[in-house]
């Protein structure tokens, strides 16, 4: 795709004049923002939160093959800030039905459950993506947005574990927990014995192989990252060792007091499901370390998470076609585009 050069129009909406900016250029599009005196007072020093950093977003830029765009929109004390790319998926992904279509999804291109956008004013944003010809997925909304003209509806649950103040090591953190819960992880670190557990905080080992075999086995398939983003992406990796062979591993990235969990991958020529335990288990050992209060384990495998004392924050999308039959469509059958879902609910703590 021939490189989009910055766009810049003024257009008329709310009484107000939008400018609207455009690019394929992660650089670019921060100088932009960097000049704009409406994101300036909510970041003063003109940089936007991780994952939002041009660092993280040009690395992206090379390391997922989907065509990506960033808008910039502005409108009085207004603004939104949001990556789009390209991808060939199918629209009932969580539904039995089959419907694969070119759809531009607004979402963090490396399956992050955050929103792939900045804004402080949502409907603003979503207005205007209306008007962006073809069909758009607005992902991983925290609440649910109603705008007339758009399907809306459940998408994948973010899972969360909040650490109290008085867990200060794994030791604490089991023994808060209910009977059956313990037990459940400490036969998974049994059945590891043999499995070395290693952090290290840069490319060094190649993870990637993993990351393909846990990929191809997803129900939910987004985007594949190359190889260069395991290399160059900032974050720990606590790798899991079998005969110094690496046969699982996490990328963990610290923000703050909170602990994302971005990406796993497993070797599926073993027994996985205690592997899995003890990534999770290690991932909260590494949380209470290094003072993390919150864990953002991400989305899929919700039984599991939940097991460690997660709880699920809902996700919400936005779909829209300018196509007026798809579109129509779209929101008359939205309950097929939903992520539907029952968990138990579990009591993992004693108190």
């Amino acid at each position: 795709m021939k490189r989009i050069k910055n766009i810049l129009y003024m257009k008329k909406t709310l009484n107000n004049d939008m400018k609207v900016s455009i690019s394929e250029s992660p650089e670019e599009i921060f100088g932009i923002m960097r000049k704009s005196s409406a994101i300036r007072k909510d970041f003063p020093e003109s940089e936007l939160p991780w994952p939002f950093t041009q660092e993280m977003l040009t690395l992206l830029r090379t390391a997922n093959p989907l065509p990506q765009k960033y808008y910039f929109l502005e409108c009085g004390e207004k603004y939104a800030f949001f990556t789009m790319y390209l991808n060939r998926m199918d629209l009932f992904t969580f539904g039995k039905a089959k419907f694969f279509m070119n759809i531009q999804t607004i979402a963090f291109p490396c399956s992050l459950s955050t929103g792939g956008y900045i804004t402080n004013d949502i409907i603003m944003m979503l207005e205007y993506i209306k008007t962006i010809r073809g069909c758009k997925l607005v992902l991983n909304i925290p609440e649910q947005v109603k705008v007339r003209g758009m399907a809306n509806g459940e998408t994948l649950p973010s899972c969360v574990l909040t650490i109290p103040e008085n867990i200060k090591s794994t030791d604490d953190y089991l023994a808060s927990m209910r009977s059956a819960y313990r037990r459940r992880i400490n036969l998974a670190l049994k059945r590891c014995s043999d499995i070395t557990v290693k952090l290290i905080h840069d490319g060094s080992t190649d993870v990637h192989p993993l990351y393909l075999q846990t990929f191809e086995r997803s129900d939910y398939k987004l985007e594949c990252l190359e190889k260069a983003f395991f290399d160059r992406v900032q974050g720990d990796r606590i790798l899991f060792l079998r005969n110094g062979e690496p046969t699982g591993f996490v990328l963990l990235k610290r923000n703050g007091c909170e602990l994302v969990f971005m990406l796993c991958g497993m070797d599926y020529r073993y027994e996985t499901a205690d592997l899995y335990f003890l990534m999770l288990f290690k991932i909260v050992e590494y949380a209470i370390q290094n003072g993390c209060r919150t864990v953002d384990f991400g989305q899929t495998s919700e039984t599991t998470k939940l097991r460690f004392g997660a709880l699920l924050n809902r996700r919400y999308f936005c779909a829209h076609h300018t196509n007026i039959f798809l579109n129509l469509f779209a929101m008359a059958g939205k309950r097929i585009l939903e992520y539907r879902y029952s968990f138990p609910d579990h009591k993992v703590f004693s108190k």
